[in-house]
């Protein structure tokens, strides 16, 4: 079977997966009113960006205002005085981390909580995220080259895991599988969702994504960053960024994003160029070591965690850039679940779907 009719196949089966979820009783929530206006600022230049329009769409949300002031008042950005009007608190954190923050909060109150999952917690989850965000903001500075925007980059950093909350959520006993799959065989979680449902939660997620109106590059980047080689010409380099930006935030010990691994900036796609600034071995460690000295100055008063230092290893040959074969029956879901333990109807549905390609 050839690498385009894997991904075919993947993609039929994600389809399936995200048809059935559409249809279950988890309902993936509507789009808040005020989370366009979020996104369509966080995509301008901070200097298109008046203060007053943001003003407008917190003093709308008291949950977002509170969020704001605990902020502004965190060891981090604290004064020497409390502030406790929200001009006060965007003067001092900065427009851009205000809104920044503002997303991140907006999407983690909007999602439902994840069930108990050793090793994918609710708190690790979205802790990840923002530290995958924050590297992918930085990554889209006009000085790294890549003329790729900086506020869609930070969307996709914030919600490129999406598609692993839904499995965990609406498949809990499967992606738990997954999570001590992926520790067990040190390897990426997504190699385990491979074997167990036949697609990754990255092509689940571009299925889903829609419904919320997220920009297509947005979307097309999160679908393809576990293998920017496979993403359109013209949104290979959100892909390949958002890779990059996955990596430096494994490194930086911040949150679990469930894989069994740290992943390796060596196995990145960008590693493997030749000519791209970022490719290079200097301008990689500058890079790197400025974006983690951030986030580890800003992790406990942003979300609450403190760096877990982890030491990149270099992940397992070609199991970055190169899919397991979704017809290899020795892993396959239907000759590892338990129906007395796993949901019968789920296994059934998967093994239906999964057999199209046997």
């Amino acid at each position: 079977m050839t690498a385009k009719e894997k991904n075919q196949g993947e993609q039929t089966i994600a389809n399936a997966i995200a048809l059935d979820i559409l249809n279950s009783k988890v309902q993936i929530p509507p789009m808040p009113a005020n989370g366009p206006k979020l996104m369509s600022l966080i995509r301008k230049s901070i200097n298109d960006i008046k203060v007053d329009d943001f003003v407008k769409i917190i003093d709308s949300d008291p949950g977002l205002l509170s969020m704001i002031l605990q902020l502004a008042n965190s060891a981090y950005f604290k004064g020497i005085d409390e502030v406790y009007s929200l001009r006060s608190a965007i003067a001092r954190i900065g427009l851009q981390e205000t809104i920044d923050s503002a997303n991140l909060y907006f999407f983690r109150r909007m999602l439902p909580k994840l069930p108990e999952i050793e090793g994918f917690q609710t708190q690790e989850y979205w802790a990840f995220s923002w530290a995958c965000a924050n590297a992918a903001r930085r990554l889209g500075h006009p000085n790294i080259g890549m003329n790729v925007n900086p506020g869609e980059l930070y969307i996709a950093g914030l919600l490129h895991g999406i598609g692993k909350l839904i499995l965990a959520i609406q498949y809990p006993f499967e992606f738990t599988k997954c999570i001590q799959t992926a520790a067990k065989l040190n390897e990426p979680v997504h190699m385990a969702e491979l074997n167990e449902f036949g697609t990754t939660d990255t092509n689940i997620a571009s299925k889903l994504l829609g419904i919320w109106h997220i920009p297509s590059r947005v979307c097309t980047g999160i679908e393809f960053y576990q293998n920017p080689a496979l993403a359109p010409e013209k949104d290979r380099k959100i892909a390949a960024l958002l890779e990059f930006a996955y990596a430096v935030a494994s490194m930086s010990g911040i949150g679990k994003n469930g894989d069994g691994c740290v992943t390796s900036l060596e196995s990145t796609w960008i590693a493997g160029q030749s000519g791209l600034p970022l490719s290079k071995k200097e301008i990689q460690e500058a890079v790197v070591n400025e974006i983690h000295a951030s986030l580890e100055e800003k992790s406990e008063s942003v979300i609450g965690i403190v760096p877990q230092k982890q030491e990149p290893v270099s992940a397992p040959e070609n199991s970055v850039f190169q899919h397991s074969d979704i017809t290899n029956g020795k892993n396959s879901m239907s000759s590892k679940l338990n129906p007395t333990q796993g949901n019968s109807s789920k296994t059934g549905f998967f093994s239906w779907i999964r057999s199209l390609f046997h």
